[in-house]
């Protein structure tokens, strides 16, 4: 009798169990926060735009520091596994708009509609822009989100933090 009860109770809450592995809540990871760049990679290598000069290393990353600079919000999203609404993002001195997409089982990650304002001579602003413009999927939580972009025949990462 007692396996019974058990093997009931179980049954009961199979489908509590497999409620909870239907994607990843797109609304917690990527809304109600700022999103701030800290750094870019590929294949788990930080990519040097620089070509090794290290003046403009350190001018972008001076430049990144900043508090208002290398940021994106994304407004809207839903508690259901496919979810999306507008984002803003700044780079520099460029302002970025657009609407995004992200499915929480597939991880994948659209941006469209993307509208820019302003330009940047920095290169680390404009692989920041280059990404949000080629982005493809995404992973991470509500305190990490990596998005990932297709820059010609490579892929990168874009890691960004809970600002």
């Amino acid at each position: 009798m007692r396996k019974l009860l058990t093997l009931l109770l179980f049954a009961t809450l199979l489908p509590l169990l497999e409620a909870c592995d239907q994607g990843d809540d797109i609304a917690e990871i990527f809304t109600g926060k700022t999103w701030k760049l800290t750094y870019i990679t590929m294949n788990g290598q930080t990519v040097d735009f620089w070509n090794g000069d290290e003046a403009a290393y350190n001018e972008s990353e001076r430049l990144r520091r900043q508090s208002a600079t290398f940021t994106v919000t994304f407004h809207g999203g839903d508690t259901e596994s496919v979810a999306g609404g507008e984002f803003n993002a700044r780079a520099v001195n460029r302002t970025i708009n657009g609407q995004w997409t992200a499915d929480g089982v597939s991880h994948e990650l659209r941006l469209t509609d993307i509208r820019a304002t302003g330009s940047d001579t920095d290169v680390l602003a404009t692989a920041f822009y280059n990404g949000l413009q080629n982005a493809t999927r995404y992973e991470g939580d509500s305190q990490n989100l990596y998005i990932y972009y297709e820059d010609g025949e490579t892929t990168k990462c874009m890691a960004f933090h809970v600002q």
